[in-house]
């Protein structure tokens, strides 16, 4: 009679098992890598100043920025908040929709951009954005946020002036006039004082005059052909007068915010849409890098005298 060896008997029982799980496993098809669906859209948000140093008398320029493939309509994008700045104050914002061909692909932008002004010196800091959207093919929402950005305030800058030769000339032009014109002008302010009757006294001036009289000031440095700080003198200068003129707030709010609180006032919807126009030429300049041309900005002053004088 035969004896069978158990161990013998359990070596063959397991590789029986072993052999049926292999059958088993490549009876049935392995599962692909799992793809992402074809719909998901997906959006890069980007931060940055134009400035890592920025003098305590210039100014900076915050951008944030988001893309993605796709067209325009793809999100709904809820509007920005405005970061909470130490060292900082906001002049102004804007925001500019752009669409544009990649490598055969549609890609969409949308670019905010706030214009920042220091308070003090030292390390300043640009706090997160927060970027609320719906995708509007899967109805999904979502949010992304900004890091903050530290920026260091340094110390004002001196303005280029003429160099000592010709300071030295104007210099002795003006002692040689002063002594020239010294005594005629003693004599003459003697018959001035005999001559002069009173005056009534000025009335108080008004926003439109102070407003007009500014913006002639202007006006001055651009046919000089000083266009720098054009688009944020004439910017300041309509807000400015919309606060005296109206006492609304204007202080960081966006071009879009400021027009639409004026839907409240009994104002002209001619009157609105010239000044939303102007805002909007002044971001294109600004915040668009669109060329600052002379002539542009002289139409664009005119534009500006024009809203003023309707309220006369």
């Amino acid at each position: 009679m035969n004896r069978r060896d158990p161990s013998h008997a359990g070596t063959v029982k397991g590789a029986n098992v072993l052999v049926l799980l292999g059958g088993v496993f490549f009876a049935f098809p392995q599962s692909a890598d799992p793809q992402t669906d074809s719909l998901e859209t997906r959006i890069e948000l980007k931060s940055s100043v134009d400035k890592s140093e920025v003098p305590f008398n210039r100014e900076a320029t915050f951008t944030v920025q988001a893309s993605w493939e796709g067209e325009q309509d793809r999100f709904d994008i809820a509007p920005v908040g405005l970061p909470e700045c130490e060292n900082f104050e906001i002049l102004g914002s804007s925001s500019v929709n752009e669409t544009r061909v990649e490598e055969g692909k549609t890609v969409s932008l949308k670019t905010f951009k706030f214009s920042l002004r220091p308070t003090q010196t030292g390390t300043g800091r640009i706090g997160s954005v927060q970027l609320s959207y719906v995708d509007r093919a899967t109805q999904d929402s979502s949010a992304l946020s900004t890091q903050p950005i530290d920026v260091q305030v340094t110390a004002p800058v001196e303005e280029r002036g003429p160099v000592p030769r010709n300071i030295l000339i104007f210099v002795v032009a003006a002692i040689l006039i002063y002594v020239i014109y010294s005594a005629r002008r003693r004599t003459r302010r003697i018959e001035i004082a005999t001559e002069e009757t009173k005056r009534p006294i000025p009335e108080h001036e008004s926003p439109e005059d102070k407003t007009l009289k500014d913006l002639e000031a202007i006006s001055h440095r651009v046919q000089q052909g000083d266009l720098e700080t054009f688009p944020s003198d004439i910017y300041r200068l309509l807000t400015g007068y919309l606060e005296a003129r109206h006492q609304i707030v204007t202080a960081g709010k966006t071009s879009d915010d400021i027009v639409d609180s004026l839907s409240n006032l009994d104002m002209p919807s001619e009157r609105i849409d010239l000044l939303r126009s102007l805002f909007a030429a002044c971001d294109l300049i600004k915040y668009a890098k669109d060329r600052a041309e002379k002539e542009k900005c002289r139409e664009i002053a005119k534009q500006a005298r024009e809203f003023v004088e309707q309220n006369r």
